[in-house]
């Protein structure tokens, strides 16, 4: 359907904002307009979205409306949420129509007035974005973060505040594609997502966006994908040896691993409260992000030393009958399941659990690293039968028809001194509300069989 014109063929846009989408971003945007006396209305294909409830006890008079081409195409802007996809086609016809369609961290770029630090990458954007916040609080009073993290960026506009750390996912820089940043960061690529994306190049500009508008850009020397940087200064961090003063590395000392910020030696890796390498990483590159922000390096370093991470993600669950387990659950993707294998490999025997929704996922992509450190694999949801034919010439692999089946034979099947690694490369919700839903649901059932 085509927008409403007047006689002179003009579009004719109504006085209000459309909100496609009422999840967790929606109605944080329904709120933001609320409170700014902004008229609006709510459209979700979805009868009964997870916050129309909540919406209506603020504002009993809204309606939901489904995704009603002649509502929103008489608009003066549509705002999406990062769940809904861009090529739904009344999105694409007001595309067209030379709408204005925003997000909600677009929207938040406009708005903010103190510095905002943006950090994306395939993985471990939540575990740096914590790091950077915790190191971030431990200097500066009035520190927000929000975004993909959990808190929405909308909810914590306010003009007290300092700084803003932001963790930026590929949807939301697919509108936010000029953010004004003090700090861009885009930490790693690895494919994602190609459910929703064409390629992994399209996957990997998108994720580049965070680029577009930043004053410093913090760089992963290993990523290869090119980008057009420019910003006023690069800093780069990896786990080899840095090229100058400016950029962050590792070394090595009598065998111990040190990380260093060109030749100036930093901490020792093992002193760290976190393990694995892919943590070495997501440490420098909180370093580096605190250090283009202004904050004095010494206190970084004795605050980062203290860190121990986010839940789900490399969590250790503890030493039980000789066996160690992890909880990966935030290992939605092949590229964050490599990492902690080769994070927690090389420690005995590695039993491994894949699956859930593969999202279009390359599984033959394991095959290395699990050929190299991994002794089984115990596979469930939707997508087992997939993974299995990927790398079952590689390693043992077994199916499991429940949840609950893959746990008791992994109990079963783990010698002292083995490690079980839960890190599913793949999306939760062919089984779970969410990635966090499903870690605990493993805490939970292993602690049934264990104890």
């Amino acid at each position: 359907m085509l927008a409403k014109t007047d006689e002179n063929g003009d579009v004719v846009r109504g006085k209000y904002k459309v909100i496609v989408g009422l999840g967790e971003t929606g109605y944080s945007v329904a709120r933001y307009f609320l409170s700014t006396g902004t008229q609006f209305k709510v459209l979700d294909n979805n009868t009964a979205p997870s916050r129309l409830h909540d919406l209506q006890a603020l504002s009993p008079e809204m309606e939901l409306h489904g995704i009603d081409p002649e509502l929103l195409l008489g608009a003066d802007e549509i705002i999406v949420s990062p769940g809904v996809p861009l090529s739904l086609p009344e999105l694409q016809q007001a595309l067209k129509e030379k709408l204005k369609i925003s997000g909600d961290v677009a929207m938040f770029g406009e708005l903010a007035r103190a510095p905002v630090i943006g950090i994306t990458g395939s993985n471990g954007k939540s575990t740096v974005t914590s790091m950077v916040g915790a190191l971030s609080r431990a200097q500066i009073a009035d520190v927000e973060v929000a975004g993909n993290i959990g808190t929405p960026c909308l909810d914590v506009l306010d003009n007290a505040v300092k700084l803003y750390v932001l963790e930026v996912s590929s949807y939301q820089l697919e509108l936010a594609t000029a953010l004004p940043l003090k700090v861009a960061a885009l930490l790693n690529l690895s494919p994602d997502h190609l459910d929703r994306y064409r390629t992994e190049q399209d996957y990997y500009t998108t994720k580049g966006n965070i680029y577009n508008n930043c004053e410093i850009a913090v760089v992963n020397r290993s990523v290869k994908f090119q980008f057009d940087i420019k910003a006023e200064t690069i800093i780069s961090f990896g786990t080899d040896q840095p090229g100058n003063a400016l950029h962050f590395g590792v070394t090595e000392n009598a065998g111990e691993l040190i990380l260093v910020q060109g030749k100036e030696e930093l901490l020792k890796a093992g002193e760290l409260s976190i393990g694995g390498e892919h943590n070495i990483q997501n440490v420098l590159a909180a370093l580096a992000i605190g250090h283009a922000a202004d904050l004095v390096m010494e206190d970084m370093v004795d605050e980062i030393k203290k860190y121990k991470g986010l839940p789900h993600r490399c969590e250790r669950l503890g030493i039980f009958n000789g066996v160690s387990y992890v909880n990966d659950s935030k290992a939605t993707n092949i590229g964050a399941s490599i990492s902690a294998v080769e994070g927690f490999g090389g420690r005995g025997g590695l039993i491994l659990i894949l699956g859930g929704e593969g999202k279009g996922a390359d599984f033959s992509l394991l095959v290395t690293v699990l050929e190299r450190y991994v002794k089984k694999v115990f596979v469930f949801g939707q997508d087992q039968e997939q993974i299995k034919a990927a790398v079952q010439q590689v390693v043992s692999v077994e199916s499991c028809s429940r949840f609950e089946d893959v746990i008791d034979s992994v109990v079963n099947a783990a010698v002292p001194g083995d490690t079980v690694l839960f890190s599913p490369a793949c999306a939760s919700f062919d089984m779970f509300e969410n990635y966090e839903n499903r870690g605990n649901e493993f805490k939970r059932i292993l602690m049934e069989k264990i104890q």
